[in-house]
């Protein structure tokens, strides 16, 4: 349930009673960044946040950003796309490319924030200096497969004409 606003201040009052030395006006001025001076036009999240900081609670440790999160982790998949490695529903190549120790030395998963920044530096080097000679290596090989297994079947498809008495006249 989302609560807008505060309808009753007793938590507050009985918190100011408690320690003298704060100042009303001050302590909401700087729980709203100097918006108001007035509970009434506080957010319930900042009236929330003042007492729990008057009665000493500590404030909760979150996660990373959410939306912090997801950007960093498409700027990496962005940048690793751009090397040549499938970023769509990839994630054993992806998971593959990370786990190098060059690279991340973690799966993609377990990367936080900082560590993904640290990663965009990173591949963005990569992608600077030319890329990866192992993706270009791999690249090349299959197009060698590929150029030896076309030659390998029109040698076969000649050598069965050539063998078929039907094409010798």
């Amino acid at each position: 349930m989302k609560m807008n606003k505060i309808k009753d201040y007793g938590r507050f009052y009985a918190l100011l009673k408690k320690h003298p030395a704060i100042e009303k006006d001050d302590i909401v001025l700087q729980f709203t960044d100097g918006r108001t001076t007035h509970l009434r036009e506080m957010k319930a999240k900042e009236y929330l946040e003042m007492c729990d900081t008057i009665e000493g609670k500590p404030k909760p440790t979150t996660a990373p950003d959410a939306q912090e999160l997801k950007r960093a982790r498409s700027s990496v998949l962005l940048r690793i796309g751009r090397l040549g490695i499938n970023t769509i529903d990839n994630w054993d190549e992806i998971d593959q490319f990370c786990l190098s120790p060059k690279i991340a030395g973690k799966r993609f998963c377990q990367l936080g924030v900082d560590e993904l920044r640290t990663l965009v530096r990173k591949l963005e080097s990569i992608i600077n200096r030319g890329g990866l000679k192992w993706i270009h290596e791999q690249a090349q090989k299959e197009d060698e497969r590929q150029s030896e297994a076309i030659a390998q079947a029109t040698i076969q498809m000649m050598s069965s004409r050539l063998s078929n008495p039907k094409f010798l006249n």
